[in-house]
């Protein structure tokens, strides 16, 4: 199972601080950091949001792969942004694009993910749709074959810390129990990944897990971080 440590800050020096960090945590199979990117608006949490300060660092960073959290309104918007900066995974809402599309009636949700893949897939740069807790794993299913793995949040979009919520492994088993050409789907978990729920979250099937507090809290990030890929 992968491991992903999520940074949630407020400033580029934090985002900038924890890549360094995270950095130093990996072994060759596993080098991936998530930066999660909140507008305030889709969110109740604002955070750090200049790609064009990413872009130097991570090109520097040649053993670390950055994914990016979108939970932001309009993500199509910032996808060219975000790829200049190096991103190699997108993760975009399907909330958000559902709410995009009721806005605009000439565009509905296939042709605004379509537009986003589009982007991403001459740069070699996977596409991942996020659920919310809220939202039923069903409505995903007519988009399974148009991306490369969804991300289930196990609390809602923004702040990081929040409890983890239980009933997203039901959501893992059902992804897990697909067959045909959505056999393969990767799952990745978000959201209150602690030793307990991430040992839980294999359980259901769960490819990836994202964490933040639990690695970023601990008085010894790579400590924690090695703890979870043991499981």
């Amino acid at each position: 199972m992968q491991i992903v440590p999520a940074i949630n800050c407020g400033n580029f020096e934090c985002v900038k601080e924890k890549l360094q960090k995270a950095a130093k945590f990996f072994s060759p199979a596993n080098r991936w950091a998530q930066i999660d990117i909140a507008d305030g608006k889709f969110t109740n949490w604002k955070t750090w949001n200049n790609p064009s300060e990413l872009s130097d660092v991570s090109s520097k960073m040649s053993n670390v792969n950055i994914e990016v959290h979108l939970m932001v309104e309009n993500p199509q918007e910032a996808i060219d942004d975000w790829l200049d900066a190096g991103a190699k995974r997108i993760i975009v809402h399907f909330e958000a694009l559902v709410k995009t599309a009721e806005k605009n009636p000439l565009n509905d949700f296939s042709d605004i993910l379509n537009f986003i893949l589009e982007k991403c897939e001459p740069k070699n740069v996977e596409v991942g749709l996020a659920l919310a807790p809220k939202t039923p794993v069903e409505e995903l299913i007519p988009y399974l074959n148009k991306i490369s793995f969804i991300q289930i949040l196990a609390v809602e979009p923004g702040l990081a810390g929040q409890k983890f919520q239980e009933k997203i492994f039901d959501k893992i088993k059902f992804l897990k129990s697909l067959d045909g050409e959505y056999a393969d789907i990767a799952v990745e978990v978000d959201g209150g990944v602690n030793l307990e729920t991430a040992k839980l979250c294999k359980e259901a099937g769960a490819d990836i897990l994202a964490a933040a507090s639990y690695i970023w809290e601990n008085q010894n990030p790579k400590a924690a971080f090695d703890e979870l890929a043991k499981i």
